[in-house]
């Protein structure tokens, strides 16, 4: 499996609140975008991240992974940060995103908190593996708009849920086979919410090494006009 990765402020903002992690010694591939709106989203997003990581390495070596450990180290990553806001009043309210990929051979299962958005593009059609936790997606989902309407929705940064900011959180799990040719996506919306899904899908297709995919990605969400920072990991399985 090739990958590439990059997180960095983007044009307009002046900190970056993103978080990655990329540790293919275990399978693990995560992005994280800390609450814009908050104090110390910057803070929330890498502990989360830190928090998930250090779970699973733990407890690697005893066990492996599973869909159980993914599970049980997003609960310690809300935890933790809520924990955390809890210390310090300038962190209070403080919370973030999670989207997380664990490979084991050819499985993998992904987790998610937030907006932040896995997707797969398999003989050239690219799917999201996720669902946003926002509430344009509610409106989606209830038909009230079209995602060409969501785009540009006033609220459309409003997430329905968040990880950190109550006591316990509930993270999607979904489990899929990996299959030769398939290529992975996790992003933060600072990217899928500027470029859409036709040129997502043919910046993906092209055969050029991961580095470029990034960088061509990072490129589209700038010349969109992404007002946010930009945080992603590609992955190409051979």
């Amino acid at each position: 499996m090739r990958w590439s990765m990059v997180t960095e402020c983007g044009p307009v903002r002046r900190k970056n609140e993103d978080a990655l992690c990329t540790c293919p010694e275990l399978g693990l591939f995560v992005v994280a975008d800390g609450m814009g709106g908050h104090k110390a989203g910057d803070v929330a997003s890498k502990l989360a991240i830190d928090t998930l990581r250090d779970h699973i390495k733990k407890n690697y070596e005893a066990g492996g992974v599973s869909k159980e450990l993914l599970a049980a180290s997003i609960r310690r990553a809300n935890d933790a940060v809520y924990r955390s806001a809890g210390d310090n009043a300038w962190k209070k309210g403080m919370g973030t995103t999670i989207t997380a990929f664990l490979f084991k051979e050819d499985f993998l299962w992904v987790a998610n908190v937030g907006d932040s958005r896995a997707l797969l593009l398999r003989d050239g059609k690219l799917s999201k593996l996720t669902s946003d936790h926002s509430l344009v997606q509610e409106l989606i989902d209830g038909g009230g708009i079209s995602e060409q309407d969501a785009a540009s929705h006033p609220r459309r940064n409003v997430l329905t849920r968040a990880l950190g900011i109550g006591p316990r959180v509930e993270a999607d799990i979904y489990e899929y086979r990996v299959a030769p040719g398939d290529r992975f996506l996790i992003c933060t919306d600072g990217l899928s919410g500027f470029v859409n899904k036709q040129r997502l899908a043919q910046v993906m297709a092209l055969p050029v090494d991961a580095e470029e995919i990034v960088r061509l990605l990072l490129q589209e969400a700038i010349s969109a006009g992404s007002n946010d920072n930009i945080t992603m990991i590609y992955l190409a399985v051979e």
